[in-house]
């Protein structure tokens, strides 16, 4: 990179762009961080609603070097899936192909928009994108969007990341939910806890999307983001229960469908690793106690 980047973080207000907002400040990098909430210290930024004219005069005033798009809706109704996973990203990537066609875009992509694969096996980036319900197909939608651009010339970078957890994980996280109702003291009410998952730290998912970001030279159009390594989803809410100390009861709808709808999901990050050196350094235990200690 230049050495003089200048970073837009759009979703800045959100569980994955305040981390990386943080990370970016404590590096001393320059960056502006929207959000589209009114959210201290974040400008306010609605890219689904927002006239391209307002969109194009904050990038092309900025001038950024790096344009991270951490915005997203995990739950809602398809249309609001849609708005937030599909249109603001086709707006967000026309602004920047206008305003500032030589940045590098980093989109913030899923292993939902995977699915699933046969248990004990791993998903690359070469698996046929198969997602299950409304959230993993527009976010697939958003990032063939951003494929489309990078076919085109754009400078442009889908992660695919996988169940991040971590301090401050929203409710809508499994880690959330279960910290939520262990500090209310109620029934714990899950989807179905028989699946596995890659659950990364959102402190190595920012590091990730920091050493995309700042990479020289042309980086592979799909990266994964987890850990390689699957878990059992009661596992990890069981470690939440010791941690807590507490009487829980948990109500387990097996027949519950979860957010990514796949029965396993782990990670293959060969091609991250080759490419920046990148690995997830913050062990599943130590993430997990990092959260219930910073849910008190």
């Amino acid at each position: 990179m230049t050495g003089t980047e200048r970073v837009m973080v759009f979703g800045a207000g959100g569980f994955l762009g305040a981390r990386i907002c943080a990370l970016l400040a404590d590096r001393g990098i320059e960056y502006r961080g929207l959000s589209r909430t009114r959210s201290e210290p974040y400008r306010r930024c609605d890219l689904a609603a927002m006239h391209p004219y307002a969109l194009d005069t904050q990038i092309g005033m900025y001038k950024p070097t790096v344009i991270i798009n951490a915005v997203g809706a995990t739950l809602g109704e398809p249309a609001d899936l849609v708005r937030a996973n599909v249109i603001a990203v086709e707006a967000l990537l026309a602004s920047v192909r206008d305003q500032a066609g030589h940045a590098r875009f980093v989109q913030l992509g899923s292993a939902a928009e995977y699915g699933g694969t046969a248990h004990g096996t791993d998903l690359s980036e070469d698996t046929p994108p198969r997602p299950l319900g409304p959230y993993g197909i527009t976010k697939l939608a958003g990032s063939e969007l951003v494929l489309r651009a990078q076919r085109a010339g754009a400078d442009a970078v889908v992660l695919r990341i996988f169940d991040v957890i971590g301090p401050g994980a929203p409710d809508s996280t499994l880690t959330g939910r279960v910290i939520r109702d262990l500090r209310a003291r109620q029934l714990i009410e899950v989807g179905s806890l028989d699946v596995w998952r890659d659950f990364v730290d959102v402190r190595d998912v920012a590091e990730a999307v920091l050493a995309v970001a700042f990479a020289d030279g042309k980086l592979p159009p799909v990266l994964n983001v987890g850990t390689g390594r699957a878990t059992l989803a009661r596992d990890v809410a069981g470690q939440l229960f010791e941690l807590s100390g507490q009487p829980a009861t948990i109500v387990d709808e097996a027949d519950q469908q979860s957010a990514l709808g796949a029965a396993w999901q782990q990670a293959d990050i060969t091609l991250i690793g080759d490419h920046l050196g990148w690995s997830p350094k913050v062990a599943l235990d130590q993430s997990l106690a990092d959260s219930w200690s910073e849910s008190n």
